[in-house]
């Protein structure tokens, strides 16, 4: 038969360390928490440009959708009649005009 194997017990035995040593785990741990501020002030930013790149491109994707719109309805024989009356000052030859003087 095999024989059981016994657990063996380690005992944990701190031992005063050296000056140095102690000077070094504060050193790592002083870097290690100014190293986490950093990076979670950094995490802060980066969301911070992420909003902002969000609500830049529902703007973008409101003005698209208006020029689409736009684009749409400039095939339409109503749209080709506004566009003549606003930015050429054109009218429809049917249209009577009324000029008077000075008023």
């Amino acid at each position: 038969m095999q024989k059981k194997r016994r657990k063996q017990k380690y005992k944990i035995v701190f031992r005063p360390g050296s000056p140095l040593t102690k000077l070094a785990l504060l050193g790592v741990i002083v870097l290690s928490t100014v190293a986490l501020i950093a990076i979670h002030c950094a995490i802060g930013r980066s969301r911070e440009q992420a909003e902002a790149l969000r609500a830049q491109a529902a703007a973008a994707e409101r003005e698209q959708n208006q020029l689409n719109n736009k684009i749409d309805a400039l095939g339409s024989t109503d749209s080709v009649i506004d566009i003549a009356g606003e930015e050429l000052g054109l009218v429809d030859p049917d249209t009577v005009i009324f000029v008077t003087d000075g008023e």
